[in-house]
This record gives structure tokens, C-alpha cells and sequence, in this order.
């Protein structure tokens, strides 16, 4: 199977990259807006990437996921109170890019931390464009493009994602399957909504 589709351009990469996207429980890291950035920013790339939800990392859950061709985004939280480190090191080497979020005032999860391929800042995620270098909505999805080798990415597509992140739609109960939101999580972190980007009819 593939998950190429002339029709819509998506295709499926020569060779798909496992992304995980990791964080303590009920954090407050953003976490899930980190998981939505990765998944958004590949779809604005029309690069085919499947998303789930992990609990319990296994190589076999890894491989079968893989077969359809496309990358796979595997949110997950703390994985010690799930299996032990050696279950762990036997996966590990199966993840292409390790994309930790942290918040100050938070402790991180040092097992995660130390196998880390990428770190976002809360802080830098609400942070006014521009206020600093490297921070702001903008300049971190940026960054996590280059980190995750998303090639041909412009400023407006970064934007278009940023608006999109911003405007994802909240479930009144329970949990959206696809963007993985609670009906309790927060959206904006105090950011106002970004503009509509030009060309959108918004």
C-alpha cells in the first residue's frame, strides 16, 4: 500500500521518518500543539504522514504502522510507568526525530530529554514575533521544518500553518481523533489569533 495521491499531490517520502512527540502527562507544554505543528506542516509540504496517539511504544505497533509508505507522528507521554528501559532501548533506534516540549516552572522528563533530537519552549511558542530571536509561533515552526528536513516550506505556508494551529475546532466532550484536543486543553497559550493568511478567502 501507499499513501501517494497524484490527484491531490501528496506523496509518500523515499524514506519516511518516525517522528515522535513527547511530554510529561497534563504538562502544560503545549504538547499537543507541538503534535498538530508536525502534522500540519508535513500536510503543508503535501508530504503523506500518518498520526496516532501511543501509549505503549513497541517495535511491532512501530513497524505496522509504517506500511502504508508515509511518515508516522506518534504522540506519547511518559513511557516508564509502561514498560521498562530495556523494552525501551530495543525501540528507540526506530525513531527518526524526538521532538520533546517543555515549559518553565514544568519539570521535563529527563528519560526523554536525554534521547531528544529537538526541544520547544512553551515560551518561545506564545512569545510576540520578533521579541526575541528564534521565538514566536513563526519562527518555531521554522525551526522544526528544518529540524524535520521539510524542504520548500515559505513564509506564508508557515503562516497558513500558524493560523491553522491557532483555529483547529475544540470537541465539546472527550477527544478529537485526528488533532488528539481535549475538550478541556487551551488553545492560544494568551496569543491573540493570528490573520487569516492572503489567499485564504478567510
Amino acid at each position: 500500500r501507499t499513501r501517494s495521491d497524484p490527484v491531490s499531490g501528496f506523496r509518500s517520502p523515499a524514506r519516511p521518518s518516525v517522528v515522535v512527540a513527547a511530554s510529561r502527562d497534563m504538562g502544560r507544554t503545549a504538547s499537543t500543539w507541538v503534535f498538530n505543528a508536525v502534522r500540519l506542516l508535513y500536510r503543508q509540504a503535501r508530504e503523506s504522514c500518518d498520526s496516532y496517539w501511543l501509549r505503549r511504544l513497541e517495535p511491532g505497533k512501530v513497524q505496522e504502522r509504517l506500511k502504508t509508505g508515509a511518515h508516522l507522528l506518534i504522540k506519547t507521554h511518559e513511557w516508564t510507568d509502561q514498560m521498562s528501559r530495556q523494552e525501551f532501548e530495543a525501540v528507540r533506534p526506530m525513531f527518526t526525530h524526538v521532538v520533546v516540549s517543555v515549559r518553565e516552572g514544568f519539570p521535563a522528563d529527563a528519560d526523554w530529554m536525554r534521547v531528544a533530537t529537538h526541544v520547544i519552549r512553551f515560551e518561545d511558542i506564545v512569545a510576540k514575533e520578533g521579541s526575541e530571536s528564534g521565538t514566536g509561533a513563526v519562527a518555531v515552526l521554522r525551526a522544526l521544518a528544518q529540524h524535520l528536513g521539510i524542504e520548500g516550506l515559505s513564509e506564508d505556508d508557515l503562516r497558513a500553518v500558524d493560523h491553522e494551529l491557532m483555529t483547529l475546532p475544540m470537541p465539546s466532550v472527550g477527544c478529537d481523533p485526528v488533532t488528539k484536543h481535549w475538550h478541556f486543553h487551551k488553545q492560544r497559550g494568551g496569543r491573540p489569533e493570528p490573520h487569516a493568511p492572503s489567499g485564504s478567502g478567510q
